[in-house]
């Protein structure tokens, strides 16, 4: 029976979940190195993940965000915070899976609505006149992207309903409980 950590653990869950701060907390809990891989994609092209957005479109984001996402699996380990829409084909899914350990983090859309309507820097948060959209058509577009990429998340090894918890150190507290348990099983 394998006891040891993955080698990788990625974060999964939709924008605003909280994959960012969770995975780093996570990683310094696990004495693990911290990847966002929005930063990775920031930092290998040069350019803000806005501007990727805005000047080539989504399709060409998803496909750096992929090309990055590969290039984490072959040469580094320890934490890793997806973005959102990382997880784009069952097969990429696959590859995460073989390659590491997937953590969900389900987090309810109204939590998740009030985080992101605070941010004014996502792309798909934004009208064709760079404004944030009204919070109803916001919702409303939120919760249809969510359920597309459900399926995807659902399929996680480890997942924690964030909001379960009151702090972020309860939440961390219990995923590394969960993973942990996960790992003495398999």
């Amino acid at each position: 029976m394998n006891r040891t950590l993955p080698e990788r653990i990625f974060i999964c869950g939709f924008m605003g979940a909280g994959k960012t701060t969770v995975g780093r907390q996570l990683a310094k809990e696990l004495d693990l190195s911290f990847y966002d891989l929005d930063d990775l994609i920031e930092a290998s092209s040069g350019r803000s993940i806005d501007s990727i957005f805005s000047e080539e479109g989504e399709a060409t984001f998803r496909q750096q965000e992929k090309e990055a996402l590969l290039q984490v699996i072959r040469t580094k380990k320890g934490v890793v915070a997806l973005g959102g829409g990382s997880l784009q084909n069952q097969h990429l899914l696959d590859h995460i899976k073989v390659n590491g350990m997937l953590v969900f983090l389900k987090t309810p859309m109204p939590q998740i609505v009030d985080r992101l309507v605070r941010c004014d820097h996502r792309p798909l948060l934004l009208d064709a006149t760079g404004n944030m959209k009204p919070r109803s058509i916001l919702k409303a577009e939120l919760q249809e992207l969510y359920e597309k990429r459900l399926p995807f998340y659902e399929q996680a090894e480890v997942t924690v309903h964030t909001e379960d918890y009151a702090s972020i150190d309860a939440l961390v507290g219990q995923l590394v409980k969960k993973i942990r348990y996960h790992v003495a099983l398999h």
